[in-house]
């Protein structure tokens, strides 16, 4: 089999699947198992590829027409410019949670040179937040807190592999509260589960595939906020920012907690789709 033929075999097959990009997902499939990008297709349309390395990516694609998530067969995933670490157990990188990290920048951009800058990232999962932060202030003293066993060493792994020096705690955000000083954290920042119950159980069928603990955010998808903001505005220091993901339909709720809460200058981010997914505000000065 030729590397066209190959090509065109696995994107005929994803297509059939029912993958939402096939053609760049059938890139990815074979770069997982050789080296391999759009130019190969002109360059080396006609070199024929080894057996093995064939079947070393036909399996992979059985596994994409079973539903699993390709971040998972590959075993990593761009976000924010960088390559990450995924696998089984831990939320995938998705484009929109940019919008979070980029909503923290105005008011980061203005710290940058301030004594005991502090960050501090709840439900971090893979670290993209934590490390995408870390990397661009690398001043800031970063914290990660993660609660899942299996998501820990994709955090661990991302840290090494990006050399991002972050404080891991592996704990439930809602027990290790304590462990840290009132008023220790210029920005407090969470993409926490949000999914309702009621769309829990009509997940696509990848989606099935990430751990519900990522996911569910209770009833109304709020569960999380109605927890974190009460108990965590008081880690911020006077005028910090507290910065969330959240799903669209959300956010009067959220904003409403966080005024309760003393927070204003409250603004909300839209997605590159149009729809609210970021907000932050920062806590009143007196």
């Amino acid at each position: 089999m030729t590397l066209a033929e190959l090509y065109k075999f696995v994107k005929e097959k994803l297509e059939k699947a029912g993958a939402d990009s096939p053609a760049f997902e059938a890139i990815w499939l074979i770069n997982a198992v050789f080296p391999f990008d759009r130019l190969s297709l002109i360059a080396d349309a006609d070199m024929c590829v080894a057996p093995e390395l064939s079947e070393g990516v036909l399996s992979l694609v059985k596994r994409r027409e079973a539903g699993e998530p390709i971040q998972y067969i590959t075993g990593e995933w761009e976000f924010f410019g960088r390559r990450y670490f995924v696998g089984k157990g831990v939320l995938i990188p998705r484009d929109d949670t940019e919008v979070v990290l980029t909503c923290t920048f105005p008011y980061l951009d203005e710290l940058k040179n301030k004594d005991n800058f502090r960050i501090l990232d709840l439900c971090s999962g893979s670290g993209i937040i934590a490390i995408s932060l870390k990397l661009r202030y690398p001043e800031a003293q970063v914290t990660a807190v993660e609660l899942s066993d299996e998501a820990l060493p994709y955090l661990e792994k991302n840290c090494r592999e990006h050399n991002a020096d972050i404080r891991i705690i592996h704990d439930d955000i809602f027990n290790c509260v304590d462990t840290f000083l009132d008023g220790e954290f210029d920005l407090i920042i969470s993409n926490p589960p949000y999914i309702t119950d009621e769309d829990m159980e009509a997940l696509q069928k990848e989606v099935q595939f990430e751990p519900a603990m990522a996911l569910a955010g209770g009833a109304d998808g709020l569960d999380f906020y109605r927890r974190i903001i009460p108990l965590y505005t008081r880690k911020l220091k006077k005028g910090g920012m507290l910065a969330f993901e959240y799903d669209g339909e959300q956010s009067d709720i959220i904003a409403s907690i966080m005024i309760r809460y003393g927070f204003e200058n409250i603004t909300v981010f839209d997605d590159i789709g149009g729809v609210h997914r970021a907000i932050n505000g920062t806590l009143h000065n007196e």
